[in-house]
């Protein structure tokens, strides 16, 4: 990882998958926190109920089930106190309106990032995010954690 990266913004699919085990998003993410401190790893409210969804509501394409109530916060208990989590608010859904990113949910991501300054952007889909070029973008597969070339 680039040492002019400070910052780190978590996408949801990336907390998504380090709750299902897949692992190359739990080798990504245990490297991270090894590596940062909660001051400088980020993620959000809309990224964290996000994520409560999705491992609630199963997922047919990968033949998992849904999470009940106590594994799903056992889950994010487990993994939210090694970030800051960043709060949603109207003015934040707004300014994402303003973007002209084709994902309007991924605009809200990326001004929700920059309320703290970050540096990068930690997703499973780089390509949601290569609109914005002022934010370095990190796969969650470890061979390419670095910014990718915009």
């Amino acid at each position: 990882m680039s040492s002019k990266i400070k910052r780190i913004y978590v996408d949801t699919n990336v907390l998504i998958n380090y709750c299902t085990g897949q692992d190359r998003d739990v080798k990504a993410l245990a490297y991270v926190f090894s590596k940062r401190r909660k001051e400088v790893l980020f993620t959000s409210s809309l990224a964290v109920v996000q994520t409560i969804t999705k491992l609630q509501s199963g997922s047919k394409q990968h033949s998992r089930k849904a999470y009940s109530r106590e594994t799903t916060i056992k889950k994010l208990n487990e993994i939210l106190p090694k970030f800051t989590v960043l709060s949603l608010s109207l003015s934040d859904i707004k300014a994402g309106f303003n973007h002209l990113n084709s994902d309007v949910e991924d605009s809200v991501h990326y001004v929700l990032s920059q309320k703290m300054k970050c540096d990068a952007i930690l997703t499973n889909n780089t390509k949601d995010f290569a609109y914005f070029k002022n934010v370095a973008l990190l796969d969650a597969n470890l061979a390419f954690l670095k910014p990718k070339v915009q």
